[in-house]
């Protein structure tokens, strides 16, 4: 992955604990490039006392005609855990980029009340640091999304619409998000009854599906870079 992107490595830094190892894939889809952007992607497997982690990916996406560029970490967790999905992800375009952050539960939040209790109960803390650390490069708290992907956050997500002032004081801020993540997945321990399993798989399923079908940015990398190749991407993603 390009050095120049500090927020992936920042993020890669902030997550070493993991013990992470690289899984193969097509070198052809590690970097694509075509005449109007290009694609990266790294994609890690970690294994720790069992696989708490099923995958953590890292991705890039430049759009030179639209002078976008989209980073994003993706941490997945094993069968057997509940550990909540990390999603942190930066767009910046000229004169406004969007930064989300968020540990996205993979149970009911009202049926098991304590699982929020155990894995979001630092987000609030975690969002007022990010508040406090940007300051004022944030040009709007909260902002509407409007794509399903936004059904699957927690109450507690990170939403902020940021000047170029607050993208560049961003990268600091992923130490505490991978500080938190890194505190939960050492205390995750297995779940152990039927029912909770169950609806843990079945959450993570329609999660990964209710992403790949609503990627906002889905219709203009297939016109960049194929659909082909953009469905492979979004397969390893997510």
């Amino acid at each position: 992955m390009d050095e120049r992107f500090s927020f992936i490595s920042s993020g890669k830094k902030g997550l070493a604990q993991l013990s992470l190892q690289s899984v193969a894939i097509d070198p052809a889809l590690k970097n694509i490039e075509a005449e109007g952007g290009r694609m990266m992607l790294d994609i890690f497997r970690g294994i720790f006392r069992g696989d708490k982690i099923s995958k953590v990916v890292f991705s890039v996406i430049e759009v030179s005609s639209l002078s976008l560029a989209e980073q994003s970490i993706l941490i997945w967790p094993g069968d057997g855990y509940d550990l909540p999905v990390f999603f942190c992800n930066l767009t910046q375009m000229p004169g406004m980029s969007f930064h989300i952050f968020d540990l996205i539960p993979v149970m009911d939040l009202v049926v098991w009340p304590r699982y929020g209790e155990k894995y979001l109960a630092g987000l609030p803390e975690l969002r007022k640091k990010a508040a406090e650390h940007l300051k004022e490069g944030i040009a709007e708290k909260d902002f509407e999304l409007t794509s399903p992907v936004a059904w699957t956050f927690s109450p507690y997500r990170i939403l902020l619409k940021l000047k170029d002032e607050g993208v560049s004081r961003i990268a600091p801020l992923m130490e505490e998000y991978c500080r938190a993540y890194i505190n939960l997945w050492q205390k995750a321990e297995p779940v152990r009854q039927p029912d909770e399993d169950a609806f843990c798989k079945r959450k993570k399923e329609a999660l990964r599906k209710l992403m790949k079908e609503n990627d906002p940015g889905y219709p203009i990398m297939v016109g960049i870079f194929g659909e082909e190749n953009t469905k492979k991407q979004f397969d390893i993603v997510f």
